[in-house]
């Protein structure tokens, strides 16, 4: 068997041209298969593309490269969690295009745009709600990686009062925040927060993180925004905290069950805005080039023996 790479990531004939021409420079044939994560895995080395979690990693692949940033269900399986197949994702790809998405649904709830497009729905002409600004909010950004910390430099620009990055370990890693705390320090920052952005990964901690407590400490009128992942948010409690109008707003691209239901109590929420986990999905074309791009500079690498940059840590979850 030859060193195959399944190349399952929908391509256009000029990049996929470009991948071919690299993977053949380092020794690999490329089996483009589109959309396919089960078709002749037997004969590849490499899989780049979503691998579908049904079917078992045979012992002849050696690495999957997932073209997202969440890795849900991957880390579980054994050959990855044994070392024995090598498990990257593209974290790093989508802080451009979420972060753009993240400042929508901000502006949007500020400026209540979807009420007054409600408004005109029924032939209602009204300019005098009361606006809300970026400019001095204190905003809490829960997650500092490549889309947190993106997020938090575009916001600097509208000058708010300040950026607060919680993570893991508290280390600043950004100029583009004030302080940088550890997430021991949570509840304390919430009772300080105007605007909450989550872009969390999913693992056992960030699950039910925010939940009717947290919810309960920030301040009243604050306003959420979740695009990691919706199992990090305890929605009836959301719910609850947007009938009573102890939260202004919220925006969520992610929820718990996915896709919607037509019964789902989040779609009657009041000032809710529910986007279909598109934020972040490959339609842009920066976002498709520097997916290429990362899986392409791992590939030299792996060729070489090398460590992969983009790696998942199965442990960690990320």
């Amino acid at each position: 068997m030859g060193r195959n790479i399944i190349v399952a990531e929908p391509l256009s004939q000029e990049k996929l041209g470009a991948l071919t021409e690299e993977a053949e420079r380092l020794g690999f044939s490329v089996l483009y298969k589109p959309g396919s994560a089960a078709e002749n895995l037997e004969d590849a080395e490499i899989f780049f593309g979503i691998y579908d979690l049904g079917v078992a990693v045979p012992d002849n692949l050696k690495w999957i490269c997932l073209p997202t940033a969440g890795v849900n269900g991957y880390t579980t399986i054994e050959r990855i969690k044994s070392g024995d197949c090598l498990l990257s994702c593209s974290s790093g790809a989508y802080g451009v295009t979420i972060s753009e998405h993240i400042i929508m649904m901000i502006l949007m709830l500020m400026r209540r745009i979807p009420e007054y497009l409600e408004d005109l729905r029924h032939d209602i002409w009204r300019n005098d709600r009361r606006l809300r600004s970026i400019y001095g909010s204190r905003i809490t950004v829960l997650g500092t990686g490549d889309i947190g910390n993106t997020t938090a430099a575009r916001l600097q620009a509208f000058e708010p009062e300040c950026i607060t990055g919680i993570s893991k370990t508290g280390i600043r890693k950004s100029c583009c925040y004030n302080e940088v705390l550890p997430v021991t320090e949570l509840d304390s920052v919430l009772s300080k927060t105007d605007l909450l952005i989550m872009a969390l990964p999913e693992t056992e901690e960030t699950v039910g993180i925010i939940g009717s407590r947290q919810i309960d400490l920030l301040r009243d009128g604050a306003m959420l925004i979740n695009v990691g992942r919706g199992s990090a948010i305890d929605e009836e409690s959301l719910i609850k905290a947007l009938e009573s109008g102890k939260l202004a707003g919220a925006a969520l691209d992610v929820i718990r069950h996915e896709p919607v239901t037509k019964d789902d109590p989040l779609l009657s929420a009041p000032n809710l805005l529910l986007t279909p986990h598109m934020a972040g999905q490959r339609t842009l074309e920066r976002t498709v080039c520097r997916v290429l791009d990362m899986f392409t500079e791992d590939l030299k690498h792996y060729a070489a023996g090398e460590p992969l940059v983009h790696r998942v840590n199965p442990d960690r979850g990320y």
